[in-house]
């Protein structure tokens, strides 16, 4: 938990508003809708102890001591010192589009100009655990599955770790009884489709599992976003921004679609589930979260969110062919 004792001022145009004591229990529910009515699109939001307000582009803000900024537009999580910062300096969206994600969509972002799953079409491709890099290390293991395939081999393999287990389905819990993955360590998990007894196709990934101090990082940054109390339809993009801070599509992917179980309406939350399915290369995913997001936001009248959804649904359809 972050354990400052802050004064922060908002300050827009000439006049400088203080809007938060750290340790003024009394910060109404007035003050803090005065100050979303403010903020109509923030680009991030400032976290200390247990309180916390969302900021928006063109504001300048003054800090007299540590504390955290989650910034939604490149994904990136700043430990601010004292001083003043402006919000468009620090959550430039400009510094996330450095170099393009490998994707389907964007295949000039890969190595080898070919998707992971493009080599061999009837390889078991690897859904879950989603993206490369990892916190948890003992992860469910889900690939698709292989025409004519009767059982599958896994088998996990890095420095320390190195098991093998067959099934006749595809999914694999982590099994209790092997070692889990290693912190700061590089594994391959390698699937391969089986008929008869004899190897008809593999697919290998190759995962990292963060060192354990930014694993302690990540979860401190949850916790204290946890603690402000947020609705369930409001906490999923700051979350999303810390998870994505270290690509960690598979943390973000799962607490994307608990809200997706628990039924929620909110457009952005499936636009940015579509966004996340994209870079882990599950197209029909992606497309079923876009039109999602399109229909809630046509019935909901929010224009800004239906306008993406198109323009995402397009891009998406363009590159698979539709």
């Amino acid at each position: 938990m972050f354990k400052y004792q802050t004064f922060i001022k908002v300050i827009v145009g000439v006049s400088i508003i203080p809007f938060l004591s750290w340790n003024d229990t009394a910060w109404s529910q007035s003050r803090l809708r005065i100050t979303r009515s403010i903020c109509v699109k923030p680009i991030g939001r400032i976290v200390n102890s247990q309180m916390g307000r969302r900021i928006c582009q063109g504001e300048q803000i003054y800090v007299t001591d540590n504390t955290s900024l989650i910034c939604y537009l490149n994904q990136k999580v700043v430990r601010l010192q004292a001083g003043v910062y402006k919000t468009d300096s620090l959550c430039n969206p400009q510094e996330s589009n450095t170099s393009p994600r490998c994707t389907f969509i964007t295949p000039e972002g890969c190595p080898n100009r070919k998707g992971p799953n493009e080599e061999n079409e009837n390889a078991p491709f690897i859904i879950q655990p989603y993206g490369n890099i990892l916190v948890n290390n003992r992860p469910t293991i889900l690939w698709e599955t292989v025409p004519k395939a009767t059982s599958y081999t896994v088998q996990v393999k890095s420095y320390n770790v190195n098991w093998v287990k067959r099934v006749n389905g595809n999914t694999l819990l982590y099994p209790p009884d092997k070692e889990g993955l290693h912190y700061g360590s590089a594994s391959k998990i390698i699937i391969i489709a089986n008929k008869d007894g004899s190897a008809i196709s593999e697919y290998t990934r190759v995962v990292h599992l963060l060192p354990e101090r930014e694993v302690t990082r990540i979860n401190q940054a949850l916790q204290a976003v946890n603690s402000l109390n947020l609705p369930p339809d409001e906490v999923f993009v700051d979350l999303d921004a810390i998870y994505m801070s270290e690509e960690l599509l598979n943390e973000t992917i799962e607490t994307l679609k608990t809200q997706v179980a628990a039924k929620s309406e909110n457009p952005a939350l499936y636009r940015i589930l579509g966004e996340r399915y994209i870079q882990a290369w599950l197209p029909e995913h992606a497309l079923r979260a876009y039109t999602k997001a399109l229909g809630l936001a046509a019935v909901q009248g929010k224009t800004d969110e239906e306008a993406i959804a198109k323009e995402r649904l397009k891009l998406l359809n363009s590159a698979i062919g539709r």
